[in-house]
């Protein structure tokens, strides 16, 4: 029925509107936002029968940059009013911008008392602009990326990852029995999965997001997403977006995703198949890449070894990507299923601990080996009390007496060395290749005493069943139906974790054998004159270096150039640093002109004694102590045993360091992150996506970190 509202209309002593992205155009237009006001109610500027007060506000410095005064005492007294409270207005509106995800034309008012009130916000769908062309906002975001590719990237590396995403994503449309017409309406936003900002690579959450409302319960797999990555916002939808429902015939939506339950049930009812053939073809991929066979191979039996991981990358990776998908749903599906019992985010966590056959797990338990063999003889234990690690590197190389340790150092590199931090970057040495930080890291093993990380582990899996089993008998005492759902959903996440780490594990096994792959090219490339050094290869794309080897380059005698040429720009590009996430007008990319308000600008500040930082509970568990703020695993010497981590993001090559602390406080990623995934294997109370963390927290401060409640409290420094 109708309902008769009656509600107390404000009486403002100045009323307007408020653009977050000036839409007057020019070269300012997305450094600004404007306000309009007037005395009294809004009505008169809205319906243009007066020439409104006018003020551009820098977005960044919330610096007024343009007064244009309206005429009147009226209009004195209503900008007097508006000054007072432009920064106010400002930050509430840019935190409006921040949630709905694009730009917005708000209405607000000021009453006789100073207190400030949003009438209305949507988007701002025009620009006033010279092209009068419809502004449409893109989303973009590092969240995970930024995990497997911290640095800035090369060209090279960026060709290989445009073409990856965009068959990783159709192909698992393919594999789930989504409809070719479908699949032609994805194309699109599919090609634009990533993109690269300041040579940093960014997701593209518009298009990512877009795909998955073209699929069944599209919002849900979002989230989902959203979840997996770490990413904290979902993109709205363009007007003109195609979703599930659309404007199809229910009986063939019905018969559709009829098609796409029984694909997908096939898929996964072997999975552990599956990504045991993924393992086999890494593997035969890296013995086919051998540093004696490619020290002979010609620049075609190279070009065959590049084709070779491209086909693997754009046609074999299914078994991959359905590991991937599988440990997504299957984790939001556990969480919604517990939070309808009662259980939250934190239970999760604890069902996930201390999985068994977790590879990135494996490392420090062989690094532990490896360190009381060192404490056990005495000539080790005095080689690796110097502190140079290459000094130590030259030593276990040449002296005899090292030969028994050394066999089993080699073995430790030729299985894990590939795993390393920027493990993807094919631009960066990995541990086989220089081997000076696993000395630092075995030489903060030999300090360590106590038990082994193999009996933490053990003691955390029998606390991960004892929980499994309390949780489960608590929702079989009100439904046992849902307590046999969630024990399947239990066992089908932690498998699936696991197969996800397992890929993952082939994933760095590929990419740093293809880099040798490259160099090798680069070698010969160099030989011939074509290039002046074997690392220029990495400033070509994929493409341009197949059609040198195939001596089909259209410009392939000015290839020397196009790389200084390359090299200039990218310099420069490396000097940009982009926030984490921002939104772009569709078609701009970040740059000095385009430069969006940086969520984690400025200089550190640090959080006051007893403030409170929030995130995510990845690993339960409270823990006070020592806080060690590290920049990059490089700086694992800075750590004393028992401390607390604090790092922007972690990666597969953090692993080894997890043994050294009792808490993790990490700024980026999500809870099936890395960071997140090892801390739950050893026990570590970790707190995600806590905001600025590496900044604000002083290295030394005490802090208390609340695994159960997502928190991190900063005490005074030690």
């Amino acid at each position: 029925g109708m309902a008769v509202v009656v509600q107390r209309q404000i009486e403002p002593a100045a009323a307007g509107v408020l653009f977050t992205r000036n839409p007057s155009g020019g070269s300012e237009a997305e450094r600004t936002l404007a306000i309009e006001y007037c005395p009294g109610l809004a009505d008169a500027l809205v319906s243009g029968a007066i020439d409104p007060g006018r003020l551009l506000v820098c977005r960044e410095t919330r610096a007024i940059v343009s007064d244009v005064r309206a005429e009147g005492g009226d209009a004195e007294r209503a900008r007097v009013a508006v000054l007072e409270h432009v920064p106010g207005l400002t930050d509430i509106a840019l935190r409006l911008e921040e949630r709905f995800g694009t730009a917005l034309d708000i209405e607000w008012a000021i009453d006789a008392a100073g207190i400030v009130w949003f009438v209305q916000a949507r988007p701002i769908t025009t620009s006033r602009a010279e092209s009068g062309s419809p502004l449409t906002s893109v989303l973009w975001t590092n969240a995970n990326v930024s995990e497997n590719f911290p640095d800035p990237i090369s060209p090279l590396l960026y060709s290989i990852a445009s073409l990856g995403y965009y068959h990783y994503f159709r192909n698992l449309g393919i594999a789930f029995g989504v409809s070719r017409r479908r699949l032609d309406a994805m194309d699109a936003p599919l090609r634009g999965i990533i993109g690269a900002h300041g040579a940093r690579m960014y997701y593209n959450l518009t298009n990512i997001h877009a795909v998955l409302r073209m699929a069944p319960f599209g919002e849900s797999l979002a989230q989902a997403f959203n979840t997996f990555v770490g990413a904290d916002r979902i993109a709205p939808p363009p007007e003109d977006a195609e979703t599930w429902g659309g404007n199809r015939h229910r009986v063939s939506q019905t018969l559709e995703l009829g098609r796409i339950a029984a694909c997908t049930a096939w898929q996964y009812a072997r999975l552990g198949h599956r990504v045991r053939l993924f393992e086999r073809t890494a593997d035969v991929f890296a013995a086919a890449t051998r540093p004696e066979l490619l020290a002979v191979a010609s620049l075609s039996m190279l070009g065959r070894s590049i084709a070779s991981f491209l086909t693997i990358r754009t046609r074999r990776w299914k078994n991959a990507s359905l590991a991937d998908a599988a440990a997504m749903i299957t984790y939001a599906l556990l969480e919604r299923v517990l939070a309808s019992c009662g259980h939250g985010r934190g239970t999760v966590t604890r069902l996930l601990r201390a999985l068994p056959d977790v590879p990135s797990s494996v490392p420090p338990l062989r690094l532990w080996d490896l360190s009381r063999l060192i404490r056990d003889d005495a000539a080790l234990g005095e080689l690796f009390a110097d502190g140079d690690a290459s000094r130590i590197v030259h030593a276990l190389r040449g002296d005899p007496r090292f030969r028994e340790f050394r066999a089993q150092f080699d073995r430790f590199l030729e299985q894990w060395g590939f795993r390393s931090s920027a493990e993807l970057m094919l631009t960066l040495p990995g541990l086989d290749e220089r081997p000076e930080p696993v000395i630092e890291l075995l030489r903060q093993y030999v300090r360590l005493d106590g038990d082994s990380p193999e009996a933490s582990m053990a003691e955390r899996a029998v606390e991960r069943r004892r929980e499994t089993f309390r949780v489960l008998r608590s929702i079989a005492v009100r439904s046992p139906m849902r307590a046999a759902l969630a024990w399947c959903l239990v066992r089908w996440t932690q498998r699936s974790v696991t197969y996800r780490e397992r890929v993952r594990l082939k994933q760095a096994l590929l990419y740093t054998r293809l880099r040798r792959v490259l160099l090798r090219v680069g070698e010969l490339l160099v030989e011939r004159g074509t290039l002046r050094a074997r690392d220029d290869v990495f400033m070509l794309t994929v493409s341009e270096v197949v059609e040198l080897i195939g001596g089909r380059s259209m410009f392939g005698e000015g290839v020397a150039d196009l790389v200084l040429l390359r090299r200039r720009q990218h310099d420069q590009l490396r000097a940009l640093n982009p926030p984490d996430t921002f939104l772009l007008h569709e078609g701009e990319v970040f740059g000095a002109r385009t430069e969006p308000k940086r969520e984690a600008a400025g200089a550190a500040v640090e959080a006051p004694a007893g403030a409170t930082l929030t995130g995510s509970s990845a690993c339960g568990g409270i823990v006070t102590a020592r806080a060690a703020v590290l920049a990059g695993v490089g700086e694992a010497s800075r750590l004393t045993r028992g401390d607390v981590l604090v790092t922007r993001q972690t990666d597969p090559g953090w692993a080894p360091v997890f043994c050294l602390v009792s808490g993790l406080v990490i700024e980026r990623g999500g809870l099936l992150s890395h960071g997140a995934i090892i801390a739950r294997e050893f026990g570590v109370p970790c707190v995600v996506g806590v905001k600025d963390a590496s900044r604000v927290i002083p290295h030394g401060a005490m802090v208390t970190v609340d695994g159960n409640r997502g928190e991190c409290r900063v005490g005074a420094p030690r």
